[in-house]
């Protein structure tokens, strides 16, 4: 998601709908469904287990997803439970849907051989680079709804799938959607030391604000640090 944008020039705020988080930092596909399919090979050196895997339905999975594998017959440390995809590359040209995926697993050898089983790739949620001092693009909150101003609790969830040494992450609201009008409502997580030291989530009940964003504290540190933060109602 872009940073908060202060020009009139911008595009209209989230509007949050019960129930459906609302992405400020980072973005989820909703709209796609899970990776899913057969397992037509295995190969095992090592800890590197490699599959070679007919995609059924959903996505080519990427780097970094979470691969779930049942029913696979070599040795049971292939068949895992969200395990992080070391890599992906297309086994056929052209591209038939038959691909070679890796991963991490407890020690063994195996030789290549047919095989069987399932495997699952939910769709990930992906993170953005950490900014210090940096504010998000703001949602807003339903109004002219009865049902929606009696009860303004929030839900507001914040990660780092790669940590800054030192950052605190701040939630702040508006009545107006103005730069200067922002104020700060609660600490959402703290970082420090490269770890979560406070947070990572927290719920804000009641809110009596309308408009609402993150904000990022000065940062220190890391390894290209990255962030995924939402606001549910």
């Amino acid at each position: 998601m872009p940073s908060y944008i202060a020009s009139p020039f911008r595009p209209p705020a989230q509007l949050l709908v019960v129930g459906s988080p609302a992405y400020v930092w980072g973005a989820y596909n909703d709209k796609t469904g899970p990776t899913q399919g057969i397992v037509l090979q295995s190969l095992s050196i090592g800890t590197t287990a490699e599959l070679i895997v007919k995609i059924t339905s959903g996505n080519v999975p990427k780097v970094g997803s979470l691969i779930t594998v049942v029913g696979v017959s070599a040795s049971v440390n292939f068949n895992v439970v969200n395990v992080a995809i070391t890599q992906v590359s297309a086994a056929n040209n052209p591209d038939n849907g038959v691909y070679a995926i890796a991963y991490t697993i407890t020690s063994t050898f195996t030789p290549i051989q047919a095989d069987a089983g399932q495997f699952i790739v939910p769709q990930p949620e992906n993170s953005e680079t950490l900014v210090s001092d940096a504010k998000s693009d703001r949602v807003c909150m339903p109004y002219n709804m009865l049902l929606g101003n009696i009860n303004q609790a929030i839900t507001v969830v914040v990660s780092f799938p790669s940590l800054p040494t030192s950052i605190i992450v701040y939630l702040e609201q508006a009545v107006q959607d103005i730069d200067s009008e922002y104020a700060t409502v609660a600490t959402v997580v703290t970082v420090a030391g490269g770890s979560v030291t406070s947070g990572g989530q927290i719920l804000v009940d009641p809110t009596l604000g309308r408009f609402f964003r993150l904000r990022n504290g000065d940062m220190v540190g890391g390894t290209n640090p990255s962030i995924i933060a939402k606001i549910l109602i």
